[in-house]
């Protein structure tokens, strides 16, 4: 876990006056926070100065996955509270009793970041839609967008309720009853999303960069707004309720510090009486009813809709989403197995592999194996370029499956590094991605010493449409690869990397799965 120290700011002023801060015991109010909440850095800062003792954020994961550790015990006696996007997770695993009484210091609801000339276009300037009109305009091609994967991440997950439970329409939570219900009208909403993210920061990156590859992003609007700082979007709400954020703060019930509790009380009140800055300085809305709301978010009038009460609800629509909801993916494996990959790290890949393949594959937060409905290339490369071994995943027909099986048993190391060569081939399966989500993994554990070399690639990427310049390739750094040039070939791929230097190779293709 990464530790980001945000204030360490000792109380000068009372020490000169001779005056001693009980609450500043000399440990650090060390609190687990959720990733979007870096931008309250500076006022936290602030609050640590006023306040007179140290106060540390860490970001060790997103919402969804600290919650489980919470449960998990992983954050006792370690931290000293939690500053998650919501602590309604924390009640859906059954954790309440790891936390004392929580304060909401914010409150941001999900919303999308449309181009303003689409907005225009749709008439969502100046009005906002309901969900049924938002999946009118999917079903006309008129619009489509990017959505974090709702097994990973809080923004997606709170999308995917705020649609289901809008369709749903009973006024209360939602039920197993209302799957049947409202599955028809997800497919419909789902089938505009062409992009997806294991995280929002990503995400927003994406759509920054190339804002013709869809029509507009899912995030929270505090973090939209703040894009529309720097590009021409809408910020739009739907009318008939959304999840909101409400970034509660709370003690932990077994700190680490013995001033916790008092100290996170106190932390809790400087925020409330600071609350006009938080909204100014975040664009989050005010949790106290005294503070000023922004124009914007008068503009976007909120109706705050109920979040699964059951584990097993929230479970059944990720696995309904992933499975039969969702564009299905289209994604090629370009993999490494050349000379280098013999002994451990030829194991480690088959191992990953077949574990995709048969459904072992595991986080902390769920299955992150392949997909139903999922197409799947697989190119293999050393010297030469094998041929693809391609199929369609399916959750309920292992035998369907035994090709993607047949490819893995077949990774025999020997042979030189031809990188671009199959990244080539890797493109050249996409005669046309419309309908699924596209993307190329590509691992690798040395640098290419043989075939096209990365100038020819950009050529070769230069003279491809549009749209199959837009398919990201994931890259795992391993082994000696190349990793200045490999950090060069995610940038003119719009892609990513994921470091599994260390040896952890199934950790970085079960990160990837959350973009794909």
């Amino acid at each position: 876990m990464k530790r980001v120290i945000v204030a360490l700011i000792a109380a000068v002023g009372l020490v000169a006056c001779g005056i001693e801060n009980p609450l500043s015991s000399g440990d650090s109010l060390k609190i687990v926070t959720a990733t979007e909440l870096k931008d309250m850095e500076p006022i936290i800062a602030q609050a640590s100065e006023e306040l007179g003792f140290d106060i540390e954020l860490s970001y060790p994961d997103g919402t969804i996955a600290n919650s489980l550790a919470l449960k998990n015990g992983d954050f006792d006696r370690q931290y000293d509270a939690t500053w998650f996007a919501t602590n309604k997770y924390v009640d859906l695993y059954g954790a309440g009793d790891k936390l004392q009484a929580s304060t909401s210091i914010a409150t941001s609801p999900i919303a999308f970041g449309v181009r303003a000339d689409k907005a225009r276009e749709l008439g969502w300037n100046d009005k906002q839609p309901t969900w049924l009109e938002v999946s009118q305009a999917v079903k006309d091609k008129k619009f489509s967008y990017g959505m974090t994967d709702p097994a990973r991440s809080n923004s997606g997950f709170s999308a995917l309720v705020s649609v289901a439970t809008a369709h749903a329409d009973t006024g209360a939570a939602l039920q197993m009853s209302d799957m049947e219900k409202v599955n028809g009208p997800l497919r419909d909403f789902f089938a505009g999303q062409n992009l997806t993210s294991g995280s929002s920061g990503w995400l927003e990156e994406a759509f920054s960069a190339d804002p013709q590859r869809t029509d507009a992003i899912v995030n929270y609007e505090s973090v939209l707004l703040d894009m529309k700082s720097r590009m021409d979007i809408e910020v739009v709400v739907p009318a008939d309720g959304v999840v909101t954020a409400d970034y509660p703060l709370a003690a932990l019930a077994e700190p680490s510090n013995d001033q916790a509790t008092a100290q996170v009380t106190k932390l809790g009140e400087w925020l409330q009486q600071h609350s006009q800055q938080i909204v100014d300085d975040t664009g989050r809305r005010p949790a106290d009813p005294n503070a000023r709301p922004l124009a914007e978010h008068q503009r976007n009038p909120v109706i705050e809709l109920p979040f699964p009460a059951r584990q097993d609800v929230a479970d059944e629509l990720v696995f309904a989403f992933a499975n039969d909801l969702r564009r299905p993916a289209k994604t090629v494996f370009v993999l490494d197995q050349s000379g280098s990959m013999q002994g451990d790290r030829m194991q480690s890949l088959h191992t990953i592999l077949t574990e995709l393949v048969d459904g072992r594959a595991h986080t902390a937060t769920g299955p992150v194996g392949l997909r139903n409905r999922e197409e799947v290339s697989i190119i293999a490369f050393d010297s030469e370029v094998s041929r693809p071994i391609s199929g369609t995943y399916s959750t309920n027909n292992q035998r369907q499956n035994q090709p993607l099986r047949d490819a893995i048993a077949g990774l025999v190391p020997g042979g030189q590094t031809a990188v671009y060569d199959a990244l080539q081939s890797a493109y050249q399966q996409f005669p046309n991605s419309e309908g699924s989500i596209p993307s190329i993994v590509l691992m690798s554990d040395g640098a290419t010493n043989t075939g096209a070399t990365f100038e020819d690639f950009k050529k070769f990427h230069a003279s491809l449409s549009p749209e199959r310049r837009r398919i990201p390739v994931f890259i795992i750094l391993y082994g000696e690869s190349n990793n200045a040039e490999m950090e060069s070939l995610a940038d003119l791929t719009e892609g990513k990397t994921f470091d599994a230097t260390k040896g952890d190779l199934g950790s970085a293709f079960k990160e990837i799965r959350g973009y794909q």
